[in-house]
């Protein structure tokens, strides 16, 4: 085989400094948002455990044998805990004993949202109001627009796209050197900047699905979001008073679907309009996680079924995102490989940070 000429080696070289330089200047812009992006989302996938520690007396009560008060007496008593122009908007029915019910309620913009947490048993109220007064509500809107509104969609969006080239240009960067990679991971004995070096290069390809992942499917959520219409105010003309029964619903939507696990049940501003029971398939591919079963809100009566894997093509992707961006909705050990995953673009950010500092001293610290 022959070897490559100098005038080709050399083309290869400016390329490769102009991808090393192009790589550094995008983490130079974007490094401290990155940082925040990786926290909190890491933060996100572990919520339900962060929960049970923070809030610990919101979401969790002492099992009973007494059995639960209807769901729709849970909605009506929770209800009246919001500001009067509130209306019911979700209920999340308690998974397992000794959890509680969490109902939310809308305000008349469409956007603000009141918490109530309900223990199952007896209907008592162990805590109501405004939503963003809790930790994953707060979390997950510093996460997803810096609590800026829609013009930090802007922000964290340039940052997914920010951090999909950050993962291309590194595996660019080091396309060469990927089996060194595993045979010398960390050459301490070169010193600490062959060390440092090592150590990023070795993180950014072992997690290299993360920054990727993350990076593309943060950047099509924002995409979403802010293809969405404004919310308008809606005619309300459905209230908590006029619940069918909640519990036949829930059921029946189980038996449409064996195994897959209730998340909420939705209510209508309209009287003419559907309660929509929402179901996970945890085992499910990602696009196709989410069935929902629709009945009529005046009456229960089945109104339609909507299967996971028979939704539209660009249902199911738009459906996938959640699962492929925050990864809770999949077994135990996805979960956990998201959290730790989702840590990369940080610990890229500090070896590449202590890479830059040891560089640009001529530090040769052994």
């Amino acid at each position: 085989m022959r070897s490559a000429s100098p005038a080709s080696r050399v083309r290869s070289w400016h390329v490769w400094l102009l991808v090393w330089r192009t790589h550094r200047w995008i983490a130079f812009g974007f490094g401290a948002l990155l940082v925040l992006m990786s926290a909190t989302g890491s933060l996100l996938v572990v919520h339900h455990e962060l929960e049970a520690l923070l809030e610990a007396d919101r979401h969790r009560v002492a099992p009973t044998a007494s059995p639960d008060q209807p769901l729709a007496d849970i909605v009506r008593g929770a209800a009246a805990e919001a500001p009067a122009d509130f209306r019911p908007f979700r209920l999340m029915p308690a998974a397992e004993p000794g959890a509680t019910h969490k109902l939310l309620l809308l305000g008349p913009d469409q956007k603000t949202r009141w918490a109530v947490f309900v223990e199952p048993a007896s209907g008592r109220i162990l805590w109501s109001g405004p939503d963003q007064s809790l930790f994953t509500p707060w979390l997950l809107h510093l996460h997803m627009h810096l609590q800026l509104g829609r013009g930090g969609y802007y922000l964290t969006g340039l940052a997914g796209v920010a951090l999909t080239l950050l993962a291309l240009t590194g595996l660019y960067i080091h396309r060469d050197r990927l089996a060194t990679l595993w045979r010398h991971p960390f050459r301490l004995a070169l010193g600490w900047r062959v060390a440092l070096a090592d150590l990023h290069s070795w993180i950014g390809i072992v997690t290299l699905y993360f920054p990727l992942m993350l990076g593309v499917t943060g950047t099509l959520y924002v995409l979403v979001s802010l293809d969405q219409p404004a919310a308008k105010p809606a005619a309300v003309t459905f209230s908590a008073a006029q619940l069918p029964a909640l519990e036949p619903l829930r059921d029946a939507a189980r038996q449409r679907f064996p195994g897959a696990e209730v998340l909420r049940l939705q209510f209508p501003a309209e009287a003419q309009g559907a309660i929509t029971v929402l179901l996970l398939h945890r085992t499910n591919p990602p696009w196709q996680k989410f069935s929902r079963v629709e009945f009529t809100a005046a009456t229960g009566e089945l109104r339609r079924v909507r299967a996971a894997d028979e939704a539209s093509a660009g249902e199911q992707f738009r459906a996938m995102l959640a699962p492929l961006h925050f990864g809770f909705y999949g077994a135990t050990w996805v979960k956990w490989a998201y959290f730790f995953g989702g840590l990369a673009p940080l610990a890229l950010a500090v070896s590449g940070t202590a890479l830059w500092w040891v560089r640009t001293r001529g530090a040769r610290i052994r």
